[in-house]
């Protein structure tokens, strides 16, 4: 009797566990199949795709990135512009954007502290020379990830335009084949408009003082004191570390036939501090701030406070943006003064019928993209979501905005309607354009040209295209390309370059203000070799031979 109950215990408990078996084999099929929902079947190149995600809720995704003036003046973040509520519907992902505060220069300053503390934001979206030895240290020091494998699985879209264009491949990619960054591009038919900024001056007081516009450094100095005298103003002002500006050309020392930073000679890297010039360059930069031509709170002005002295009439000539900055600024400036005008100058130089080289100019990649942090728990949430952008819908969503609200398609183009270029609360073009979508300034994703033919709809901003763009192919000559650093050249050039870049913007403000004599400059060319700088220019040096041959 015993045996016999032992034997029905056991078959019992052997029906039990295949009953538990067979739940457990089913459950684990699920679980398979919602894997394979999420990770194999990316966003098309119509668009986004419905995943595992859609079912389970969104992904949450935090985004550090600077705000753009335009959207500044409109938004408190870009959870406030439709083209972004809209993008995350279609991506099924919700993003809570960080905005740091400030200047360039309290961006970088904030970025510093908030890598130091360790905790990172799932995506960091920046021009790369913003990042102390690019985004190779930031890998190395553990800050973002890879994405080679990333955009092979869930980025078709990209994929596609890598395997299509080496050249885009070569821009974007490390020596060693790594991508960090999702990039911004401009492509194809997309690609025209890629010179989109210069230096602007009040024409019509140009005219009022029978002044012609200039091109030469001293053209440039009779005409601003021609403006001081007549106006009784500082005639050119500037922002906190911009005079120099943040590239080789966004001032006055492309005329001396130097960078501010690195640029070529030839094939040769130099560093355009170390070159005779430069200390030209300081002499002009000294007597025009002694003699009040130029603003004296240029080192400390923000976007914001140099904005408002050329709309006020408080200055004359600065270096400004095609778009964000005459779309912007000459309305304003209109609604006081019907007859003020903004004209576009061509780069200076230093002898009259010199061409000039230093120009703003652009590759396919413009060195703007989104970082993939370490900490990021969905990064194939975070990729889907980016390609989408690389996509036709989602190309028409970042540059145009919601169809029937913000564009209707004309005959096959989309056409912006009036709540862009005609703004019922008076907004100009630019800041419209920004309250709703992403389009007049670098962000993931392909920019569209029919965007620029409508953006630069006031005659001075066709004027200035023309007039920037006229030399932009020499840039190709003395500009450098995006060249990568390794890892470990990144960390070495980045502890360099730190300390180089702050002592410099030092000394030049110093200089250019008065408080130190131009030959002090000649102490700090020695304290520059103290510092690395020979084998700064070697890292960069190998980098650029490197890209060559890629």
């Amino acid at each position: 009797m015993k045996s016999l109950f032992s034997k029905k215990v056991i078959a019992v408990l052997m029906v039990l566990l295949l009953a538990s078996s067979l739940a457990a084999a089913c459950g684990k099929n699920n679980a398979n199949e919602g894997s394979k929902n999420n990770t194999g079947n990316p966003a098309t190149n119509n668009g986004g795709s419905k995943d595992s995600n859609q079912s389970s809720g969104p992904a949450n995704l935090t985004v550090w990135h600077p705000l753009n003036p335009n959207a500044q003046a409109v938004v408190q973040s870009l959870s406030d512009v439709a083209m972004v509520q809209e993008w995350e519907k279609k991506t099924n992902v919700k993003f809570k954007f960080e905005h740091p505060t400030g200047t360039n220069a309290d961006a970088q300053q904030q970025f510093g502290v908030m890598v130091a503390s360790g905790s990172y934001p799932d995506l960091i979206i920046w021009h790369m020379s913003n990042f102390q030895g690019g985004p190779a240290k930031l890998y190395q020091d553990g800050v973002i990830m890879k994405l080679n494998d990333l955009i092979d699985q869930h980025a078709p879209n990209l994929k596609k335009i890598l395997d299509e264009n080496p050249l885009i491949a070569k821009q974007i990619k490390a020596d060693n084949g790594d991508i960090y960054v999702f990039p911004n591009l401009k492509i194809g038919d997309h690609g025209k408009y890629k010179t989109f900024s210069g230096q602007m001056i009040r024409e019509d007081w140009l005219k009022e003082l029978n002044l012609e516009a200039p091109e030469t450094v001293d053209e440039w100095e009779n005409v601003l004191r021609k403006i001081k005298e007549a106006k009784g103003i500082f005639p050119y002002t500037s922002e906190k570390g911009t005079l120099l500006g943040s590239s080789s050309s966004m001032d006055f020392i492309g005329a001396y036939g130097i960078g501010k930073d690195f640029y070529l000679e030839g094939k040769q890297v130099q560093y355009g501090p170390l070159q005779p010039g430069f200390k030209d360059y300081l002499a002009r930069m000294q007597q025009w701030y002694k003699d009040g031509l130029i603003d004296p709170d240029y080192a400390s002005n923000d976007n914001a406070a140099k904005e408002a002295k050329m709309t006020s009439g408080k200055a004359a000539a600065t270096f400004g943006y095609i778009g964000g900055s005459i779309g912007s600024w000459l309305p304003a400036m209109q609604q006081s003064n019907p007859d003020a005008m903004l004209k576009g100058v061509q780069y200076p130089v230093l002898n009259k019928g010199d061409e000039p080289k230093f120009t703003e100019t652009g590759w396919d990649y413009s060195n703007t993209g989104a970082l993939l942090s370490s900490k990021i728990k969905n990064p194939e949430a975070a990729i889907k979501a980016l390609d989408y952008l690389l996509s036709e819908e989602g190309s028409l969503l970042k540059n145009f905005g919601i169809e029937g609200t913000t564009y209707n398609m004309v005959d096959g183009k989309p056409v912006y309607t009036d709540l862009i270029m005609n703004n019922p609360d008076k907004l100009p073009v630019g800041q419209a354009m920004a309250k709703y979508f992403i389009a007049n300034y670098p962000f993931p994703g392909v920019d569209d040209d029919r965007y620029n033919d409508q953006y630069y709809a006031l005659d001075a901003q066709k004027d200035a295209v023309k007039v920037f763009a006229q030399y932009s192919h020499n840039a190709a000559s003395v500009l450098l390309p995006p060249i990568a650093l390794t890892p470990e050249e990144a960390s070495e050039y980045g502890k360099i370059m730190t300390d180089i870049n702050t002592y410099r913007d030092e000394v030049v403000t110093k200089i250019i203000m008065g408080t130190a004599k131009v030959e002090s400059f000649d102490q700090a060319l020695e304290q520059f070799k103290k510092m690395g700088i020979d084998r700064a220019i070697e890292i960069q040096q190998a980098a650029f031979d490197r890209f060559q041959n890629r």
